[in-house]
Order: structure tokens, then C-alpha cells, then sequence
């Protein structure tokens, strides 16, 4: 395996899968979850719809931030692609005629 699929792997799809397990197990507590109420403990459905929202929510931002950054990434990886690195503009090497000395290309007004 290379570095880059294991940075992949670690980077994008292990907390997508974090945060998809956080929010199944919320749904699996806001629907199984027996709570038993006594004299001290009071109500505790409000409690429950609330850890359970809050755990939705913490496994939601976890999954749109994570597939942000991805596409993000991977947008910046095709651009670089298409454009050139851009770098000093090259310079033409210059015509040499037979002295060794550049062409003037400057017309003498006195030699017409």
C-alpha cells in the first residue's frame, strides 16, 4: 500500500466512518433506550431526544466537514494538474551573428 492511499484512508474515509457510527448509534439510543424514572431522576424523554440530537449533530459535522476538505483537496489537485507550474519567465537566448556580439536591430538613419 502507498502513502498516499493510507493517508486516504486515514484522512477521509476512517472519520466518515466515525461519524457514521456515531450517528447510527445515536438512532439506535434515541429509539431503544428504556429510561426509568423514580422520585430523585424525574422525566428523562426530553434528556434523551437531546443527548440523541446532540450526538446526530456532532456526527453530522464530523461527515460534511471530512467530504468538505475532500472535495476541496481533490479540486485543488485537479487544477494543479491542468495548470503549468508558473515560474520566471524565460528569457530568449540572443541571436549571435558571426562577431559574437548580439544583433542591433536599431536602423542608422544616416545609412539610408
Amino acid at each position: 500500500m502507498n502513502i498516499d492511499r493510507v493517508r486516504e484512508v486515514l484522512g477521509v474515509w476512517a472519520p466518515m466512518a466515525v461519524g457514521l457510527f456515531i450517528i447510527v448509534t445515536s438512532i439506535n439510543f434515541y429509539l431503544t433506550a428504556t429510561l426509568t424514572s423514580g422520585p430523585l431522576v424525574g422525566d428523562l424523554e426530553p434528556w434523551r431526544f437531546t443527548c440523541s440530537a446532540g450526538a446526530f449533530f456532532v456526527g453530522g459535522v464530523l461527515i460534511l466537514s471530512t467530504y468538505g476538505r475532500y472535495t476541496k483537496t481533490k479540486e485543488a489537485r485537479r487544477e494543479a494538474r491542468v495548470t503549468p507550474p508558473s515560474g520566471p519567465p524565460s528569457v530568449p537566448a540572443p541571436h549571435e551573428d558571426s562577431g559574437g556580439e548580439p544583433e542591433d536591430h536599431h536602423e542608422d538613419p544616416k545609412s539610408h
